[in-house]
């Protein structure tokens, strides 16, 4: 089973994401939440995730930057 990561600034979008989905037959599990980049990371550290669906544009940390962190291996575990 796929792990998921949403990160949406927006609680609307996030949730409507996590819960308009059926995770469980694309083999995901129910997905993780987060409402910014640091609280992504956080999840990312403490969590196998193998799917980030992000929000390019949010407060603090966005989308982009999110995945260069994680990409270029810039958050340490």
């Amino acid at each position: 089973m796929y792990r998921i990561l949403i990160v949406d600034d927006e609680a609307l979008i996030r949730e409507g994401i996590a819960d308009g989905v059926e995770w469980e037959q694309m083999e995901c599990k129910k997905p993780f939440l987060a409402e910014n980049g640091i609280e992504a990371i956080d999840v990312i550290k403490n969590n196998k995730i193998d799917i980030v669906i992000a929000d390019v544009k949010m407060p603090g940390m966005n989308g982009l930057q999110v995945a260069d962190a994680v990409r270029g291996k810039a958050i340490i575990f």
